[in-house]
Protein backbone atom coordinates (compact mmCIF):
# COMPACT_ATOMS: atom_id res chain seq x y z
CA UNK A 1 0.00 0.00 0.00
CA UNK A 2 1.23 3.74 -0.91
CA UNK A 3 0.28 6.67 1.47
CA UNK A 4 -0.52 10.01 -0.38
CA UNK A 5 -1.42 13.44 1.90
CA UNK A 6 -3.38 16.08 0.56
CA UNK A 7 -1.21 18.38 1.85
CA UNK A 8 1.04 17.70 -0.89
CA UNK A 9 -0.82 19.23 -3.68
CA UNK A 10 -0.26 22.38 -2.21
CA UNK A 11 2.95 22.02 -2.15
CA UNK A 12 3.47 23.47 -5.69
CA UNK A 13 1.42 26.54 -5.27
CA UNK A 14 2.87 28.06 -2.41
CA UNK A 15 4.33 30.93 -4.44
CA UNK A 16 0.74 32.18 -4.45
CA UNK A 17 -0.38 30.89 -0.91
CA UNK A 18 -1.75 33.87 0.63
CA UNK A 19 -1.58 36.43 -2.47
CA UNK A 20 -5.53 36.80 -1.61
CA UNK A 21 -4.42 39.37 0.90
CA UNK A 22 -1.53 41.21 -0.82
CA UNK A 23 -3.58 43.88 -3.02
CA UNK A 24 -0.51 44.33 -5.28
CA UNK A 25 -0.39 40.72 -6.20
CA UNK A 26 -4.13 40.62 -6.79
CA UNK A 27 -3.88 44.19 -9.09
CA UNK A 28 -1.01 41.65 -10.73
CA UNK A 29 -3.50 39.21 -11.54
CA UNK A 30 -7.13 41.22 -11.71
CA UNK A 31 -6.71 41.03 -15.88
CA UNK A 32 -6.20 37.08 -15.63
CA UNK A 33 -9.14 34.66 -17.00
CA UNK A 34 -8.28 31.63 -15.12
CA UNK A 35 -9.88 29.80 -17.82
CA UNK A 36 -7.55 31.24 -20.54
CA UNK A 37 -5.23 27.51 -20.32
CA UNK A 38 -2.12 29.13 -22.38
CA UNK A 39 -2.24 32.52 -19.93
CA UNK A 40 -2.19 30.14 -16.96
CA UNK A 41 0.44 27.67 -18.22
CA UNK A 42 2.59 30.41 -18.55
CA UNK A 43 2.11 31.47 -15.36
CA UNK A 44 2.54 28.27 -13.80
CA UNK A 45 6.34 27.76 -15.85
CA UNK A 46 7.25 31.24 -14.74
CA UNK A 47 6.50 30.67 -10.76
CA UNK A 48 5.06 27.11 -10.03
CA UNK A 49 8.14 25.15 -12.55
CA UNK A 50 11.13 26.77 -10.73
CA UNK A 51 9.53 26.59 -7.09
CA UNK A 52 9.05 22.62 -7.91
CA UNK A 53 12.75 22.67 -9.17
CA UNK A 54 14.13 23.81 -5.91
CA UNK A 55 12.03 21.02 -4.34
CA UNK A 56 13.96 17.95 -2.52
CA UNK A 57 13.96 14.60 -5.05
CA UNK A 58 12.07 13.12 -2.17
CA UNK A 59 9.49 16.01 -1.56
CA UNK A 60 9.25 15.85 -5.18
CA UNK A 61 8.10 12.20 -5.40
CA UNK A 62 5.38 12.31 -2.71
CA UNK A 63 4.18 15.72 -4.40
CA UNK A 64 4.25 13.27 -7.83
CA UNK A 65 2.38 10.49 -6.23
CA UNK A 66 -0.11 13.12 -4.68
CA UNK A 67 -0.94 14.67 -7.79
CA UNK A 68 -0.92 11.39 -9.77
CA UNK A 69 -3.79 9.76 -6.92
CA UNK A 70 -5.81 13.25 -6.33
CA UNK A 71 -6.03 13.94 -10.45
CA UNK A 72 -6.99 10.26 -11.16
CA UNK A 73 -9.19 10.46 -8.40
CA UNK A 74 -13.16 11.41 -9.77
CA UNK A 75 -14.18 12.94 -6.14
CA UNK A 76 -11.32 15.20 -5.69
CA UNK A 77 -12.14 18.49 -4.47
CA UNK A 78 -9.57 20.64 -6.10
CA UNK A 79 -12.01 24.01 -5.59
CA UNK A 80 -11.00 23.39 -1.96
CA UNK A 81 -7.69 23.05 -2.59
CA UNK A 82 -7.23 25.64 -4.49
CA UNK A 83 -9.44 28.68 -2.60
CA UNK A 84 -7.58 26.97 0.79
CA UNK A 85 -4.16 28.61 -0.77
CA UNK A 86 -5.90 32.04 -1.13
CA UNK A 87 -4.41 33.00 -4.69
CA UNK A 88 -4.37 36.54 -5.70
CA UNK A 89 -6.84 35.14 -8.89
CA UNK A 90 -9.71 32.84 -9.20
CA UNK A 91 -9.97 29.14 -10.35
CA UNK A 92 -10.76 28.26 -13.62
CA UNK A 93 -14.58 26.92 -14.36
CA UNK A 94 -13.42 23.15 -13.51
CA UNK A 95 -10.73 23.77 -10.43
CA UNK A 96 -9.19 20.19 -11.64
CA UNK A 97 -7.76 22.11 -14.74
CA UNK A 98 -5.58 24.19 -12.40
CA UNK A 99 -3.55 21.15 -11.44
CA UNK A 100 -3.72 18.87 -14.14
CA UNK A 101 -2.52 22.09 -16.25
CA UNK A 102 0.74 22.43 -13.04
CA UNK A 103 1.54 18.79 -13.56
CA UNK A 104 2.15 19.28 -17.27
CA UNK A 105 3.90 21.91 -17.45
CA UNK A 106 6.14 20.62 -14.06
CA UNK A 107 6.64 17.10 -15.14
CA UNK A 108 6.13 16.88 -19.09
CA UNK A 109 5.37 13.57 -20.38
CA UNK A 110 4.78 12.12 -17.50
CA UNK A 111 1.35 10.29 -17.08
CA UNK A 112 -0.55 10.71 -14.40
CA UNK A 113 -3.03 8.39 -14.74
CA UNK A 114 -3.02 5.73 -11.90
CA UNK A 115 -4.57 2.44 -13.37
CA UNK A 116 -5.92 1.65 -10.06
CA UNK A 117 -6.83 3.51 -6.69
CA UNK A 118 -6.94 0.37 -4.43
CA UNK A 119 -3.10 0.25 -3.71
CA UNK A 120 -3.46 3.71 -2.18
CA UNK A 121 -4.49 5.34 1.45
CA UNK A 122 -4.91 8.81 2.56
CA UNK A 123 -2.88 10.34 5.48
CA UNK A 124 -3.77 13.58 6.04
CA UNK A 125 -0.98 15.13 7.65
CA UNK A 126 -0.65 18.42 7.63
CA UNK A 127 2.87 19.17 8.62
CA UNK A 128 4.43 16.16 6.41
CA UNK A 129 5.27 18.43 3.38
CA UNK A 130 7.20 20.85 6.10
CA UNK A 131 9.39 17.59 6.84
CA UNK A 132 11.00 17.82 3.36
CA UNK A 133 13.55 20.62 2.96
CA UNK A 134 13.60 22.35 -0.04
CA UNK A 135 17.03 21.55 -2.01
CA UNK A 136 19.76 23.93 -1.48
CA UNK A 137 20.64 25.40 -4.81
CA UNK A 138 24.35 25.45 -6.22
Amino acid sequence: MNSVNPYFLHTLVEPFTGLADDDDAVRAYVDLDPNDEPMVRAIIRKTIVPHAASLSVDAVERVKLSYRYYLSKPDSDFERVFYSNLPPFNAPDDPRKFFLWIWEECFPGQDFLLPSLDQYFETRDIEEPMRFKLAIPE
